[in-house]
């Protein structure tokens, strides 16, 4: 294996992240689904406790 040198090593670059528009969607579906669910929860508490369950 042959070594580099320090010019070489600082020369070097890339092999980073990077942030994409798929990267940034994922993340934005992520969070919809964690805002809905809490939603959700916390309209099925307010009903339990206003007692304003459906007679189904």
């Amino acid at each position: 294996m042959e070594e580099i040198t320090k010019y070489e090593m600082m020369k070097t670059c890339g092999g980073g992240v990077s942030i994409t528009g798929a990267l940034v969607e994922a993340i934005s579906g992520c969070i919809q689904v964690i805002f809905g669910i809490g939603q959700a929860v916390g309209s099925s508490f307010r009903r339990i406790k206003d007692n304003k369950l459906c007679e189904c």
